[in-house]
């Protein structure tokens, strides 16, 4: 097998399964260990993973601000989206952490459901205070403008008062033995507080986001319950965390 043939594969299989490990590979492509680790070299230098001990996991994406996230992808965040109101009703309290995804489903909060939305990003708070009978709390701190939300120690002391029925969690990146990571470290505290605080976390997330990995942990996949994302995500993957107890829609 030539090395183009057998790095092929090597990217396939970390799409597909999240990560790769030399000593399954080396069987996998009948080649020894030492060529393994020489193909995940050379992937790893050119930008196409990155090495870990005992195999590769996929390459952090590159950080998009998030005006320009809001942009993109809007019929698959739209479809997301009324998967996610499905969970929604009356009277209840809802966390909603800022990410694009979420934006489209803020928007889609249908006008005569009251409920009470906490929130630490503007965007969002602005389209839900188009709902008539939503009430919206905005949760204080530092603004991060890339992400557009405020962060720091001070939104998540505030977060900390409050107890939500829901917690829609933005996603930068999951998997499903790292958990979930981001590649901002001013978004750890008030994201996990969120979590830590809310009864049932949910997540709209892309597919790209799925089996990926980013620099700071904010929890295990174990603390969240439900991942909604598109439905032609490979059903090895979906798998994965079905394993780990999450619904997957």
């Amino acid at each position: 097998m030539l090395k183009e043939e057998r790095q092929s594969i090597i990217l396939n299989k970390l799409h597909t399964s999240g990560k790769v490990v030399v000593s399954r590979l080396a069987v996998e492509l009948n080649v020894s260990e030492d060529t393994v680790r020489r193909d995940l070299l050379d992937l790893d230098q050119k930008g196409l993973l990155k090495r870990v001990f005992g195999g590769a996991i996929p390459l952090e994406r590159p950080v998009i601000n998030f005006f320009d996230r809001e942009a993109a992808d809007v019929e698959l965040k739209q479809r997301m989206a009324q998967k996610a109101l499905g969970f929604l009703e009356a009277e209840q309290l809802v966390a909603i952490d800022g990410s694009s995804s979420n934006l489209q489903f803020a928007k889609n909060i249908p006008n005569g459901l009251k409920l009470t939305v906490l929130t630490n990003s503007y965007s969002i708070a602005h389209a839900c205070s188009m709902k008539e009978q939503v009430d919206v709390i905005v949760l204080g701190g530092r603004l991060l403008k890339d992400s557009m939300l405020n962060v720091g120690e001070a939104a998540a002391a505030q977060a900390a008062e409050y107890h939500p029925d829901l917690c829609f969690m933005g996603v930068y990146a999951i998997h499903p033995e790292y958990g979930m990571t981001i590649p901002y470290p001013e978004e750890v505290s008030i994201k996990r507080q969120l979590i830590q605080s809310s009864s049932r976390v949910i997540s709209l997330v892309s597919p790209i986001k799925l089996n990926t990995v980013s620099r700071y942990r904010v929890s295990g996949i174990e603390a969240f319950t439900t991942l909604i994302t598109d439905d032609d995500v490979p059903e090895e993957m979906a798998a994965d965390y079905r394993n780990k107890g999450l619904d997957f829609l």
